[in-house]
């Protein structure tokens, strides 16, 4: 009897030879590898090893120098390409939350589904109060950013990503600017998402939630990746003498 086919997941992010210089210095050096749908990819690494640049440079925030970067089969570095379509279906969330301070926290969620004619105000409204309600915190929809605690205001930004119906979110070391107190509960909501089967690529510090949460770890040194697999692999068994190094000193 002949097996069944495996269903191949869909590659959502293909890149390929990256590079990204900022004044004749490779902060992403040749880099090769590719993100396929409902993968929870951690990219980890010393500071100033290009995490974050090669992170941005998926949304195109930072513009490749050279190389390719392809989403769903096309080419999004192209002259050509519609760079605010594309971003339609990438979320991303930064270290320092973005918020807007002016408006009230459903308006901040709502904003842009709405602009982008997503959904309508009506829609987006709805789905922004159930995300709240799921998160605890319906009760701040009518407050401002600045009455919310950093942990507050960092599931918030993750929120007004979820409320676009992304394809794949983008975390920048999104606990890094928290007190660590308030890690836990930005964490145990990234940990539910991956377990819903949300295609996330995570910048983090956070070793210990990485090897909990990741399907596969890239491990960065000097804008090029030193080694990738599964947290076993690189964070239990690496086999690179620049990772047994990191570590030893983290962990």
């Amino acid at each position: 009897m002949n097996e069944p086919p495996q269903h191949t997941p869909m590659p959502m992010f293909e890149i390929s030879h990256l590079v990204k210089e900022f004044n004749a210095v490779h902060a992403v050096h040749d880099v090769t590898t590719q993100i396929s749908q409902g993968e929870v990819v951690f990219i980890v690494g010393p500071s100033g090893s290009g995490k974050s640049t090669l992170l941005r440079c998926l949304n195109l925030l930072e513009e490749p120098t050279s190389g390719e970067i392809r989403f769903k089969g096309e080419l999004i570095n192209a002259s050509h390409a519609d760079v605010n379509k594309f971003r339609q279906h990438v979320g991303m969330v930064f270290q320092h939350f973005n918020l807007f301070p002016h408006l009230t926290i459903l308006e901040n969620i709502t904003i842009a589904p709405v602009k982008t004619g997503r959904a309508t105000r009506k829609e987006a409204t709805a789905q922004a109060e159930a995300l709240l309600q799921r998160i605890g915190l319906y009760d701040k929809r009518h407050a401002y950013p600045l009455q919310l605690s950093g942990g507050q205001k960092q599931r918030i930004a993750i929120v007004r990503s979820l409320v676009m119906n992304p394809d794949v979110i983008l975390f920048d070391e999104p606990t890094s600017a928290l007190d660590p107190e308030m890690v836990g509960e930005v964490l145990s909501l990234m940990k539910e998402l991956a377990k819903g089967g949300l295609t996330m690529v995570v910048v983090t510090h956070e070793i210990g939630f990485a090897r909990e949460v990741a399907t596969r770890i890239i491990f960065m040194d000097r804008g090029k990746i030193v080694e990738e697999g599964s947290p076993s692999q690189v964070i239990d068994h690496p086999s690179h003498p620049r990772l047994k190094e990191f570590f030893s000193k983290v962990l």
